[in-house]
């Protein structure tokens, strides 16, 4: 009986990239409501803000070293490294307080909170003094308002992406997923783009302007996240964990957490050094090295940042046509190949024409999950998915960003970084095939489950094997049959 309705939730459930279950599904019924679509457009522009603000430091970083880090002192490349890096080392802590928030009491009170969060700090960063003026004071009140940005900015690109997860159904989640990225990239381009073009207005005090901005724009994103409703897959657990549970939500229990935690974190592996690699180390490398203005780097860095939200909303709109994963491993393989050609036909970081192709490649293919973002996160039981999520991530990209950097200034050598780079593209494959998403799970599951002469042992075959045509006429018989033996 137990097994009988186990096969009944996992016809009624299947996931949105089985052939024959697309054949079902029409575009009217997966039509989003004016609800889910008001909650998923708050929660983008918040999300936007968010990284609007914390993006506007990263990509500051060439001046506001010079304004509150000292430059002669030994310990100089150490801050430096450290005011880019600050807001990322906090994040597994900010993982475990923002996940405990998100997975007892909501996820809408953690994105209320750390918009807030990111605009009293973008506020107080361009009323510090200089170092000339308070010294080790004025590096220490810096770098601490970092590390407040990135104590808010660790609770808030996870929960966007679980709200969604858990609000908008297959399979338009992966494309709205697919958007969360994009309004990162967003972020960081507005935040890119009028940096320079203040910078270039004003060489000395341009830069204070976009946090002034950025720190409206977040009280505004704080109000209007006020009016979101919680996640309604969250509100029914919360309801069912009161009570005892279905058995047609037993796959809520059912999962590989122990295999795909150390998989997700090697997945986060070339995200990490992509993001580092593309936005902070080559515009140094542009500024430093080849003596390129400042407001030259951020205009190059703003172009990078539009194409890879253009790629990013692609992916997106790939994932409603082919399955997630088929994407993420054809961006991975394309790393792959491309690795070697370029320290092939490369010799270097020549020219700005050159770091910009390299940026490009490396950020549209290596930046981010898309689109499987979604498929990752319901792959976690949904109390706890948050904690989970949050702290593999946070602590993912904490390490690989300190480790990027350390590697990147220790290795000279251009063709030794493109080692780096096939490395960690390779490592990230191997995470890839090693994680068992939920559909898997399930057919997992029930081969476990069912006799080898049960009857709906065919139907679980041909499942994996997307029969198309035959499979509905096979249901139909099958339920003919449980309505004889019951």
């Amino acid at each position: 009986m137990e097994v009988r309705k186990l096969i009944c939730y996992t016809v009624n459930n299947r996931p949105a990239h089985n052939r024959w279950y697309q054949m079902k599904v029409k575009t009217d019924d997966n039509a989003l409501s004016s609800n889910v679509k008001k909650s998923v457009a708050i929660v983008l522009v918040g999300n936007f803000l968010d990284f609007f603000d914390l993006m506007l430091a990263v990509h500051l970083t060439v001046i506001l070293t010079k304004i509150f880090i000292p430059s002669d002192s030994y310990l100089t490349p150490m801050l430096t490294v450290f005011t880019f890096c600050s807001s990322f080392c906090i994040r597994p802590l900010a993982a475990i307080f923002w996940g405990y928030i998100g997975d007892t009491i909501g996820r809408v009170p953690v994105l209320i909170s750390t918009t807030f969060l990111m605009s009293i700090s973008c506020i107080l960063i361009p009323n510090i003094p200089p170092y000339a003026e308070w010294g080790a004071l004025s590096a220490a009140l810096f770098l601490i308002l970092r590390l407040v940005q990135g104590f808010a900015s660790g609770g808030e690109c996870i929960a966007a992406d679980v709200f969604i997860t858990e609000t908008v159904p297959e399979p338009k989640v992966y494309f709205c997923s697919a958007l969360v990225e994009a309004t990162c990239s967003l972020g960081g381009l507005v935040a890119c783009g009028i940096g320079a073009v203040c910078v270039l207005l004003s060489p000395e005090n341009g830069w204070k302007l976009p946090f002034y901005i950025g720190s409206g724009v977040a009280v505004l994103g704080t109000i209007a996240r006020r009016t979101l409703k919680e996640a309604p897959e969250f509100v029914k657990a919360l309801a069912e964990k009161k009570v005892k549970k279905k058995f047609s939500d037993l796959y809520l229990s059912i999962n590989f957490k122990h295999r795909n935690i150390p998989a997700l974190f090697a997945l986060y592996l070339f995200p990490a050094i992509a993001f580092y690699f593309s936005y902070a180390f080559l515009p140094s490398v542009m500024s430093n090295e080849l003596g390129i203005a400042t407001n030259k780097v951020m205009a190059q860095t703003t172009l990078v940042l539009f194409i890879v939200m253009c790629a990013e909303v692609s992916y997106g709109l790939l994932g409603l046509k082919f399955h997630p994963f088929t994407i993420l491993k054809f961006k991975l393989f394309s790393l792959l190949a491309l690795m070697p050609l370029l320290g092939i036909f490369m010799t270097g970081f020549t020219s700005a024409p050159v770091i910009f192709v390299i940026q490009v490649v490396v950020s549209c293919l290596g930046q981010g999950l898309t689109p499987a973002t979604p498929l990752i996160n319901k792959s976690f039981p949904i109390f706890g998915r948050y904690t989970y999520l949050l702290f593999i991530w946070a602590a993912s990209h904490s390490m690989f960003y300190l480790m990027t950097a350390y590697v990147c200034d220790q290795v000279t050598s251009f063709r030794g970084i493109c080692c780096l780079l096939f490395v960690a593209a390779f490592i990230s494959l191997m995470g890839l095939y090693a994680f068992v998403p939920k559909d898997k799970m399930l057919s997992s599951k029930l081969s476990q489950a069912l006799p080898d002469n049960s009857p709906w042992q065919d139907m679980v075959e041909e499942e994996k094997e997307h029969v198309t045509r035959e499979q509905k006429q096979k249901e139909q018989a099958l339920k003919k049959w449980f309505e004889k033996i019951n």
